[in-house]
Parts: C-alpha cells; sequence; structure tokens
C-alpha cells in the first residue's frame, strides 16, 4: 500500500485481510495512504465483507469504524496469555478456541473498541485484544500468524530502547517457544476455518433468485 494504492474491486473478493506494521493507525501526515487504506476498509465492512485485522490492522479496523488509536502507557512485547470473556461464547467465529491461551504481543498503541462493537477477549498488559464487529468483522491485537523464523527476523529489528521493563520480554524469551507457537496457530486457523464455515452456510442458504 505504501508504494501504490491499488484496491481491488468489492466485488473481486470476499474476505480482507490487513497485517501489522511500524507505524501507527493514526499517523496520516506521515503514511499518507493510511487514510485511503482505512476508507477502503470501511467500504468492505460496509458490503458486509469478511474483514480480519492483526494488530495495526486491527487498530486500522477499530479507526475506520470510529474508534480512537493512541500510544498505550506502555509496551506489551512476548509472550503474555489472552482470556476470553463470557461474550465469547454468543460468537459462532470463535466456536471451539481456548478459554486462555499465550499470544506473541509486539505493540505499542492501543485502541478504543469501536462503537457496537463487542471486545471478546483481554491480557493484562493491554485491555483491548480481540473485538468483533457485527458478525464477520474481527480485530486481534495479537499475532497468530507468525512463525519462530518471522519473529526472529523481527527481533532483529525491533528497538529495545528502554530495556525489559513491565510487559517486555527478552528476545531470549521469544524466540523458540514452540507450546506458545502450537496455540497461537491453533487459534488462528480454528478462527480461519470458522470463517469458511460461515461462509458456505451463508451461500448455500441465499437464494438463487
Amino acid at each position: 500500500m505504501y508504494e501504490k494504492c491499488n484496491f481491488p474491486s468489492l466485488d473481486e473478493f470476499d474476505f480482507l485481510i490487513i497485517l501489522g506494521g511500524h507505524m501507527g493507525a493514526y499517523e496520516e501526515e506521515t503514511y499518507s495512504w493510511l487514510s485511503l487504506v482505512k476508507q477502503f476498509i470501511k467500504e468492505a465492512v460496509n458490503h458486509n465483507k469478511y474483514v480480519l485485522g492483526i494488530c495495526l490492522g486491527a487498530q486500522l479496523i477499530a479507526n475506520a469504524l470510529g474508534g480512537k488509536v493512541y500510544p498505550h502507557t506502555h509496551k506489551e512485547v512476548g509472550w503474555w496469555p489472552i482470556e476470553i470473556n463470557k461474550d465469547a461464547s454468543n460468537v459462532q467465529i470463535l466456536s471451539g478456541i481456548a478459554d486462555k491461551f499465550t499470544a506473541l504481543q509486539f505493540h505499542g498503541d492501543t485502541f478504543d473498541i469501536p462503537k457496537d462493537a463487542v471486545l471478546l477477549g483481554s491480557s493484562k498488559g493491554c485491555e483491548n485484544q480481540l473485538f468483533i464487529y457485527g458478525d464477520r468483522v474481527i480485530g486481534i491485537q495479537f499475532h497468530p500468524e507468525l512463525t519462530n523464523e518471522l519473529i526472529e527476523k523481527a527481533l532483529k529489528t525491533y528497538e529495545y530502547s528502554k530495556g525489559f521493563k513491565g510487559f517486555m520480554q527478552k528476545p531470549e524469551d521469544i524466540i523458540n517457544q514452540f507450546t506458545f507457537l502450537d496455540q497461537s496457530t491453533d487459534m488462528l486457523f480454528t478462527l480461519l476455518d470458522n470463517i469458511q464455515n460461515k461462509f458456505k452456510e451463508n451461500i448455500e442458504n441465499t437464494p438463487l433468485c
């Protein structure tokens, strides 16, 4: 997007995924393309597309839907427990996801839950970790998509300017955590399977004419 904002037609896709980045969702003056991305997200939501945002992607969804994004009081980096709240039991798209699992964090910003969205998961370091808007738009603050190799690459460029206080783990405590990786991957794959199944149900229940 930072090179050229060639968005597809809304008729050309069913599922939009927005991933992470080093910039803040509020930094339009520095990254002018952010405003275009947020407008495209809003259009996708309004056209009832399935939308999934991870880290910056979740913040962009929240901002596009009217929620404020801003620097948190502290950074959250490393593997931290996520607790799914009771409201998630009524959400079909989260069916089969564990009530508690450990997930990887790489963020210094947080966001307000948009109006009409529902908070579904939190951590001790950052309350707003997982939310749903409607029945097909999901925002995830943590990183269930990363492999150990990608984590090692990320740590090589990450700046630990203020040490490892609070919710910041050392690099050696972040890499090679394969049990946590399995938990995180299971969460993501279960979510994606649920989205696919929901999409198929909608197709099957749609009249042909």
